[in-house]
């Protein structure tokens, strides 16, 4: 029997784990392949849900689902200390849990993820709320409830991050509420990012920034923040600015996951050598890597690793088989932009074809609302 071991159970891990159900049906049900998924939570939360959490377009109960409900019945599931990885071993095709069990791969898919790493800004944590955790998302939405203007600092503290066009989609929320409430003549927006400009790739960046001027924003970049005052409200960067504000939102500094440095298989920051066409972890013909993960310099994104599945199962697939036929990942993105609390635009590119946003339209935030929504019935069951 080929044991497929799938090491983590957010998005990235779901989707993948699913899709290879989807495609062995027949040897999973004959018992010639199994396909395990391990993490230490049995819940499961919509990440990108939370963005919209603040600004009142999204409920938060909606966000999180029993990761049970939403596996393929075929693939088995372990949680708490039995799916807790603490250590991956490539050499020997293993991985160790927390309960002490050794378990052993054919196959591995490491889908680990990024993970905040707060303390790395010192005062960060206790100063700035951050859509991209949770309880912050949602102490962040009774602070707007409450905000009567004034100064608020939209920040990124390092690059990469998950969901990279957010800091802009915050942005430009909170400008569009502002204007509706009738407070945006009474509040700056300052948006402050770690390399010149607003977002990294460049023809993307050169539309969302005239939106930026249009709406009035100031940008501060470079800006790579090295600690926050939370008494005085103040935001210092290594450039040497100081802003002082009266509301603060960010991206804390990302990381890989800790079993990533504890098992010496990632970089500096935890993220895992990929090759960017094969997916393929780097010297490792049978470790595949997915989503936020890998350190492809490609977005960190759901739909990353939605693209990213088809290749890793339908590669997995055909080498249980035997077949030998292999696809290749041709970094295929994409990612809707909130552009106001009623209006979005979209990017979709890949390695060879950089993203051009087309004008921002009702339409696209109604497709961003179904993305959304469809993600618990269609994209993490790897229905289509």
């Amino acid at each position: 029997m080929k044991r497929v071991i799938v090491v983590g159970g957010g998005i990235a891990g779901t989707i993948v784990a699913n899709r290879i159900a989807r495609t062995i049906p027949e040897e999973l049900e004959k018992g010639e392949a199994e396909v395990v998924v391990l993490d230490k939570s049995d819940k499961h939360v919509y990440q990108p849900g939370q963005l919209l959490v603040p600004f009142n377009v999204q409920d938060p109960v909606e966000l999180v689902r029993n990761e049970r409900d939403i596996l393929d019945h075929r693939v088995r599931f372990l949680h708490g200390q039995k799916g807790e990885v603490t250590k991956i071993d490539p050499a020997n095709h293993t991985v160790v849990t927390a309960d002490g069990v050794s378990h052993t791969y054919d196959y591995l898919i490491i889908a680990t993820g990024s993970h905040l790493r707060w303390e790395e800004v010192p005062g960060y944590k206790d100063a700035v709320y951050s859509p991209w955790d949770f309880d912050s998302a949602l102490k962040l939405r009774e602070a707007l409830d409450q905000f009567s203007g004034g100064t608020v600092v939209i920040n990124v503290a390092k690059l990469p991050h998950k969901c990279p066009v957010a800091p802009m989609e915050a942005t430009l929320m909170l400008d569009d509420m502002l204007r509706k409430k009738g407070l945006r003549d009474k509040t700056e927006i300052v948006y402050t990012y770690p390399i010149n400009g607003i977002f990294g790739i460049k023809t993307t960046n050169d539309v969302m920034i005239k939106i930026f001027q249009e709406r009035g924003i100031k940008v501060i970049s470079p800006f790579n923040v090295t600690n926050v005052d939370p008494k005085n409200k103040v935001m210092e960067s290594q450039e040497g600015e100081k802003v002082k504000f009266d509301l603060a939102i960010g991206v804390p500094p990302h990381v890989g996951a800790k079993v990533i440095g504890d098992s010496g298989i990632g970089d500096k920051r935890n993220w895992v050598p990929t090759d960017k066409f094969t997916l393929r972890m780097k010297d490792h013909s049978n470790v595949f890597v997915i989503g936020d993960t890998t350190d492809i310099p490609i977005s960190k994104a759901g739909s990353t690793a939605d693209f990213e599945s088809y290749i890793i199962a339908n590669n997995v697939a055909n080498e249980i088989r035997g077949t030998g036929l292999k696809k290749t990942y041709d970094g295929s993105v994409f990612c809707y932009i909130a552009t106001g609390v009623d209006s979005a635009t979209y990017i979709r590119f890949n390695y060879a074809n950089p993203p051009v946003p087309p004008p921002p339209s009702y339409v696209h935030w109604w497709g961003k609302l179904m993305y959304n929504k469809l993600y618990w019935t269609v994209t993490a069951k790897a229905i289509v």
